[in-house]
């Protein structure tokens, strides 16, 4: 990726520098999400903030998988996408809001093929895991139940995504660096966060948690790990082949 000056490719290149740009942009974004006179603002603010994680990842990736690099950029294309029809979604366009929904749960699915591997793994293992995906499903949709009509599969499907995500980059234990696991797998359990809130907040209309502050804050902050998560891991590999 070729930047119009050294200082602007430093920003990129130095994770410290593009984690305090980061923190400027979601601050920014918050700031204009919260004030309704300025909310047309986050068509900017939104976008670059998730389109500065997209250049972040390409400029600083040395993973030599180009299924796996391209998997990574469609899923954080799908999620800017996504964004900015959830911004539109504010001003009463259902059908935007459907299709950024539709988009976020392929994101999550780009994620999972990322995380997959093809070595076997202990079912045994995974028992407590899955308990408490079907707990945490079971226990989301009592509450929202009464209020989903027709949307009940969608969101069921959307938190069976959520799930297998998290299961996905649950198994990448042992299987890469332990920084990298960490870091991926407490941004995909965040990330789980912030769609709970979000999901309490539009089916069940409740102002749960400061979910103004809070679902963003999330967010952000998830795709942030799990993004770097994936550079460690692919830093990681490619130190070990020199």
């Amino acid at each position: 990726m070729v930047f119009p000056n050294a200082n602007m490719k430093l920003l990129f290149k130095n994770t410290l520098y593009f984690s305090v740009f980061y923190l400027l942009l979601y601050l920014l974004d918050s700031y204009f999400k919260n004030n309704e006179h300025l909310f047309s603002y986050r068509y900017f603010s939104k976008t670059m903030l998730s389109l500065s994680l997209l250049i972040f990842y390409v400029v600083n990736t040395h993973q030599s998988n180009t299924i796996k690099k391209q998997l990574v950029i469609a899923a954080l294309c799908c999620f800017i996408l996504g964004d900015i029809l959830f911004i539109t979604g504010n001003y009463g366009h259902t059908l935007h809001f459907i299709v950024a929904s539709v988009l976020f749960i392929i994101a999550k699915v780009f994620y999972s093929i990322r995380f997959l591997n093809n070595k076997d793994f202990n079912i045994v293992k995974l028992v407590p895991f899955l308990l408490f995906c079907f707990l945490y499903m079971s226990i989301i949709m009592y509450i929202v139940y009464n209020n989903l009509g027709d949307l009940f599969i969608p969101l069921l499907l959307y938190l069976f995504v959520v799930m297998m995500l998290m299961q996905f980059a649950y198994l990448r234990k042992n299987e890469v660096n332990p920084k990298s696991f960490w870091l991926v797998i407490i941004g995909v359990f965040i990330s789980m966060i912030a769609d709970s809130i979000n999901i309490l907040k539009i089916f069940y209309n409740t102002d749960i948690a400061y979910n103004k502050i809070t679902v963003m804050l999330f967010y952000g902050l998830s795709q942030y790990l799990i993004v770097l998560g994936i550079l460690n891991e692919a830093t990681e590999k490619s130190a070990k082949k020199l």
